[in-house]
C-alpha cells in the first residue's frame, strides 16, 4: 500500500506544519482548515478507520485530541471545539480537531485551502501553548 500524505508530511516528503510529534502520533495543522488552527491528530500507524486501533493506540489519539481540544479552547476561544472522525478523502485515521462556532462550521465542503503563511502564523499559537505548558501533552 502506497504511503498516505500524512505519512509523506511526516516524513518531510511534503510540506506541512508538524506541531507534535511522540513516535505514537503526530498533530498538523490542517492545508484545508474549517476555522484557523484546524488540526488533525493521526497516528502513526497507517489505519484506514479508527475502530480498528488497538484499545491503546485509540486511547493515547484520544490523550492527544484532549490536549491540543484544551490548546483550541484557550487560543481561539471558541463556544465549541469540534472532535471528528471522517476520512473519506485520506485512507489512514485523523481526528480532525477545530474551533466551532456553529453547526454549519463542522461542513467539510466549505473548507478552504491555506497557503504555509497562514499555517506558520497558526503554528506560532499553539508553540506558545505547548511552551506554557511545558509540551507536558500527557
Amino acid at each position: 500500500m502506497p504511503q498516505s500524505v500524512f505519512t509523506k508530511i511526516k516524513n518531510k516528503e511534503l510540506p506541512g506544519v508538524i506541531l507534535y510529534d511522540d513516535g505514537r502520533c503526530f498533530v498538523i495543522l490542517s492545508n484545508m482548515p474549517h476555522a484557523p488552527g484546524h488540526l488533525l491528530v493521526i497516528p502513526v500507524e497507517e489505519m484506514d478507520s479508527w475502530q480498528d486501533l488497538d484499545t491503546k493506540s485509540f486511547l493515547h489519539l484520544m490523550e492527544v485530541a484532549q490536549y491540543f481540544g484544551r490548546a483550541t479552547k484557550e487560543i481561539y476561544s471558541p463556544p465549541k471545539v469540534s472532535l471528528v472522525a471522517i476520512g473519506f478523502e485520506v485512507p489512514h485515521v485523523h481526528i480532525h480537531i477545530f474551533s466551532l462556532f456553529g453547526v454549519s462550521g463542522a461542513d467539510h465542503t466549505k473548507a478552504s485551502a491555506a497557503n504555509m503563511e497562514e499555517l506558520s502564523k497558526e503554528a506560532l499559537k499553539f508553540e506558545k501553548y505547548l511552551m506554557k505548558t511545558k509540551g507536558k501533552v500527557l
